[in-house]
């Protein structure tokens, strides 16, 4: 059976955050609908009123500043920043990740914002944010905070959005010139969900790794970084023993489900596996 609510539609963040508290934990967002639409419609949410974004401004804005970095407004379609030339300039990270995101039609819909507030540890956005070590705005009636993206991922589907806060904004540093890699594995279609996700950013030189970030999505209940494995490569060698040893230990981290996408086994295997070649590519960028 569908679910019954209320459909409200502000015009400003002052009243978004005011019926979010007046609703609190019985509301909804509604930003590009392509998560919450379908949740809806299976049944498993059924929240007493839905809030429409549509008419609400200031959520669709990308500014690039080389001394404060990239501002990404929360209701930033997924297809916007993947063909913005700042972020394709300055952060191709970024723009290889959204490209490989489901297919167009979805990313046409699809926000920043709402990507990362449903808080799914199988997508991809949340990894390379991480890599790139940046934070999010988090808005309410009492206030704003920021919170980096790799505390935002909580648990399983959790955040740490609290029930009266709306993420309006997502900040990334400015670039350092760090290599890049982002790869997963999909194992029906390119619109599929990952198996498993790597996004990598490296500093140092073709041989030596002054620093490393690694972060993973789809093996674990929530999105986070290897810190094991980057503690392997930080300050060190860029070998290809040491590599693998850094796919090991990132394989060691994850904690995988079994589903129809594999068993824990196999997907910890192909976690070291992804690793690697993420890891290579990377290197390969310093060079």
């Amino acid at each position: 059976m569908r679910a019954k609510f209320e459909y409200l539609a502000p015009t400003s963040l002052d009243e978004v955050c005011a019926l979010l508290q007046e609703h609190e934990g019985d509301a909804k967002l509604l930003a590009g609908g392509t998560a919450l639409v379908m949740w809806l419609r299976m049944g498993l949410l059924s929240p007493g009123y839905v809030i429409d974004l549509e008419n609400v401004p200031g959520l669709d804005g990308i500014t690039y500043d080389p001394a404060d970095g990239l501002r990404i407004g929360a209701g930033v379609k997924h297809r916007d920043l993947e063909l913005c030339p700042e972020v394709r300039e300055h952060y191709p990270l970024l723009q290889e990740t959204f490209y490989k995101v489901a297919q167009p039609r979805i990313r046409l819909m699809a926000t920043v914002g709402g990507n990362l507030s449903h808080g799914d540890p199988m997508t991809d956005p949340g990894a390379s944010f991480m890599a790139l070590d940046a934070e999010v705005t988090l808005r309410s009636s009492r206030g704003e905070r920021t919170v980096s993206v790799e505390d935002f991922f909580v648990d399983y589907y959790e955040t740490a959005l609290e029930p009266d806060e709306i993420l309006t904004s997502i900040h990334v540093p400015p670039p350092a010139g760090p290599a890049w890699s982002h790869i997963k594995f999909t194992p029906r279609s390119e619109e599929d969900f990952a198996t498993v996700g790597v996004a990598v950013t490296l500093t140092g030189t073709s041989s030596r790794c002054d620093d490393a970030r690694i972060a993973l999505n789809s093996v674990g209940p929530t999105i986070f970084r290897a810190r094991a494995a980057e503690d392997v490569l930080r300050g060190r060698d860029l070998s290809p023993a040491r590599i693998e040893e850094a796919g090991a230990a990132a394989a060691d981290a994850s904690d995988p489900i079994e589903d129809v996408r594999g068993s824990s086994d196999y997907k910890r295997d192909l976690t070291a596996v992804f690793v690697h070649r993420a890891l290579e590519q990377a290197a390969a960028r310093l060079g």
